[in-house]
């Protein structure tokens, strides 16, 4: 991320906590911001700013004090952040297993005390989880593509929910997945015999390393889609 970037979302996220303290008071209890934007591969034009907001208590009434500070951020183009109760994160721990994972390896606080870092996150669902996500994100491929979407805009825009999913799907195999994402993929090459150009080749467009309209899209689609269904089998059979 350049300097101006990491500046101008700096900048932003402070306002962003000086009104959720404003509209939440001491309901508040801490503000993390998460996933990309709190490691080193941040895009501006595929990453989004994620923010989870950790609260004593979530009523309704709560929601609406929160609800112009919300609009206000959407304005700003940035995702509605997410709203948990204290209490909730804890509970929520193993039905959410791949987000508080990914959460507890890539978070910073930017407001408050950290409950993250410590969380106990049951694995005991995690390998369901991983398959659920993998399916019904392999479908809505599949309906995108039936009503004639932009394959390589498709494709651009999924590309970092298998990624995670990849590296989850290795997590469920044992497997300790490498953090820079191409030497992930190679482990699941490694792992599984499945064919990682489509993805390679989607990275390297995506980093301006090469022109995306270079790219044969129906072709790399087609291998897109083989490698995902071959790991989608490959975690079935776990």
């Amino acid at each position: 991320m350049r300097a101006n970037e990491r500046d101008g979302i700096e900048s932003r996220l402070k306002q962003l906590v000086d009104r959720l303290k404003a509209a939440a008071g001491n309901n508040l209890h801490s503000v993390v911001l998460y996933g990309s934007a709190a490691a080193a591969n941040f895009h501006e034009n595929f990453s989004d700013v994620n923010v989870l907001c950790l609260l004593h208590e979530v009523s309704a009434a709560t929601m609406l004090a929160l609800s112009d500070v919300v609009q206000w951020w959407k304005k700003e183009s940035q995702s509605i952040p997410l709203f948990l109760s204290v209490e909730e994160l804890n509970q929520a721990a193993d039905v959410f297993a791949i987000e508080l994972l990914d959460m507890r390896t890539h978070h910073r606080v930017i407001y408050g005390q950290d409950l993250i870092a410590e969380l106990n996150i049951p694995l005991r669902l995690h390998r369901v989880q991983v398959e659920h996500e993998l399916r019904t994100k392999l479908i809505r491929l599949r309906q995108h593509f039936v009503d004639k979407a932009d394959l390589l805009k498709l494709m651009m825009d999924s590309i970092s929910s298998f990624m995670t999913l990849f590296r989850h799907s290795l997590i469920a195999m044992g497997e300790k997945p490498d953090g820079v994402p191409r030497a992930m993929l190679q482990q699941l090459q490694r792992k599984l015999s499945v064919d990682i150009r489509p993805f390679v080749e989607l990275l390297n467009a995506r980093e301006g390393k090469v022109k995306p309209d270079a790219l044969d899209a129906k072709t790399i689609f087609a291998g897109y889609l083989r490698t995902i269904e071959q790991v989608v089998a490959a975690v079935d059979r776990l």
